[in-house]
């Protein structure tokens, strides 16, 4: 233990209480080092959680898209093939209409020119 120090008669009570608030707060350098490699290891932790949740998430939404893209192709497939079909049946009435679409097509461009 720490013997005061005597300056001119009078104790001084300063080095004691230095030394004492020093010995205090080692223990909570300590554990506040602790905490904080604690904390990295979590902020860590996170991280590669949050890493692997996107990629995840990504390649989910890639799935996803490609599945939608195939019904897509799928049902363009299919109204091409009715079509065909439809034209093969009327082909007289194909005719007509192809022509008729054309034909109004063709007056609502030249009357924008004009």
């Amino acid at each position: 233990m720490l013997k005061p120090l005597k300056v001119s008669g009078v104790f001084n009570n300063t080095a004691i209480e230095e030394s004492a608030m020093a010995a205090a707060t080692e223990p909570d350098l300590a554990t506040l080092q602790g905490d904080i490699q604690q904390l990295r290891a979590d902020f860590a932790k996170m991280t590669a959680t949050m890493r692997d949740m996107s990629v995840g998430g990504i390649s989910k939404a890639g799935e996803r898209a490609q599945l939608s893209a195939e019904k897509m192709w799928g049902e363009v497939k299919r109204q091409a093939e009715q079509v065909g079909h439809e034209i093969e049946e009327r082909p007289f009435t194909s005719a007509l209409a192809a022509f008729s679409t054309g034909l109004i097509l063709g007056m609502l461009l030249n009357a924008r020119r004009g």
